[in-house]
């Protein structure tokens, strides 16, 4: 039994490489959950703190989320996150660009579901397995088997090298792809620079219909439903 769990819905968004887009993974599922009327913490667990960033461009009100830079607690951020519990209904781990991290750790430790992004490159192929690796020994510690899914971003469907490495992560049982993929989008650069999700790109139609996909994937390995009723 899990004694840590905690109220609210946590996903662990994280992976091994640099510049595999967790942070557009988080900021773009924070975005669109918030408009669904859900409240969203966005715990920045990245030294970089570009999520923190990013939510607080053009004074905060592009996000219907809320960020916490918690990178500095290491493992302690379990005890951090539970405090938060009755005050949000998802909570979305943006971690930092190592499996080594201690937050990244204790974040799998709490979590309802993990999000491995990658690029379809052989570079970021190739550090799929150690993530992989951490999220097993994290559901094997806490006797859990919570959904883990690989999230492929910046995609070229169209090329056929991007093809072929798509056709390799669907082989995968253990650790499935989601069925949703993120494009390679001007709308996902250009909200970070607003401060915003996609939703407020203009010509960002295509990006909108992605991120709504992927948050209707996640809601849905979450047991939550799709949207959240408008609170009194």
């Amino acid at each position: 039994m899990n004694e840590t769990a905690i109220a609210a819905k946590v996903i662990c968004v994280f992976n091994e490489k640099g510049g595999s887009g967790k942070t557009t993974t988080s900021c773009q599922l924070a975005g669109t959950l918030g408009l669904r009327g859900f409240r969203v913490l966005l715990a920045d667990l990245d030294p970089q703190e570009t999520a923190s960033q990013w939510l607080t461009e053009n004074g905060g009100e592009g996000l219907k989320a809320q960020v916490w830079s918690g990178h500095r607690y290491g493992e302690r951020v379990i005890q951090q996150i539970k405090e938060f519990s009755n005050k949000y209904d998802v909570i979305i781990a943006d971690c930092a660009p190592s499996v080594e991290n201690k937050s990244t750790w204790g974040m799998l430790l709490v979590s309802d579901l993990a999000l491995i992004p990658t690029r379809l490159s052989p570079l970021d192929m190739a550090a799929l397995p150690n993530a992989k690796r951490l999220a097993r020994r994290a559901r094997e510690e806490m006797g859990l088997n919570y959904p883990v899914r690989v999230v492929a971003n910046a995609t070229r469907m169209h090329m056929n090298d991007d093809k072929a490495l798509m056709n390799v992560l669907k082989k995968d049982k253990e650790f499935p792809v989601m069925p949703c993929v993120m494009g390679d989008r001007k709308a996902y650069s250009r909200s970070m620079v607003m401060g915003s999700s996609a939703h407020a790109v203009s010509n960002g139609e295509d990006a909108v219909k992605e991120i709504e996909s992927l948050a209707d994937e996640t809601l849905k390995l979450l047991g939550l439903s799709k949207t959240i009723k408008v609170r009194k």
